[in-house]
């Protein structure tokens, strides 16, 4: 199977959004993100990734490859960070729990448990958090953009390339 992208508007609700396998337990919430970007439960079959975005649109591409990128990209974005996940009920699946608005991410079929490595890539965060309720460019497209690459792959420790904007910031400062 061919590397394949897509791109989809995705509604964000009390600034996050979810990849989650459809038997998930939610990541601990008393806990901030360890990484002021996302966070993931034990069993890596759900990752909360936060967003400046407390509820609107969040422009996001989602590629899924055959393997891993060649390089990664931190020039265009303000954060970059990835984590293992598996799913072994419906998922993964990709949106809001709270308003039920999930989009399936069709995976290639494997057989036996597979693991995936999620890169997550994000700007905007910090302008969108500014705008508050309007958190859109006059023209309505969203503030902030999401990139989210997908390969299979070993499970492996969460992975932070670039953590750079406030939000992010704002949240590993709270841990202290």
């Amino acid at each position: 199977m061919p590397n394949r992208e897509h791109s989809l508007r995705l509604e964000v609700t009390h600034n996050l959004y979810v990849v989650t396998d459809t038997d998930a337990e939610e990541p601990d919430d008393s806990a901030p993100a360890s990484n002021g970007f996302l966070w993931a439960n034990t069993e890596g079959n759900q990752v909360n990734v936060m967003t400046g975005t407390s509820w609107g649109a969040v422009d996001t591409t989602v590629e899924i490859r055959t393997s891993a990128p060649d390089s990664v990209d931190v020039t265009a974005w303000d954060e970059v960070a990835e984590v293992s996940m598996h799913f072994t009920g419906d998922g993964p699946l990709l949106g809001s729990l709270i308003t039920g608005d999930l989009d399936q991410l069709n995976l290639p079929e494997t057989e036996g448990e597979q693991w995936w490595r999620f890169r997550f890539h994000a700007r905007g965060r910090d302008a969108a958090s500014a705008a508050g309720d309007q958190p859109t460019h006059p023209d309505g497209t969203p503030l902030e953009q999401h990139h989210i690459q997908i390969w299979p792959a070993p499970r492996a420790q969460v992975t932070c390339y670039k953590t750079t904007d406030t939000a992010g910031v704002r949240s590993r400062a709270s841990e202290n």
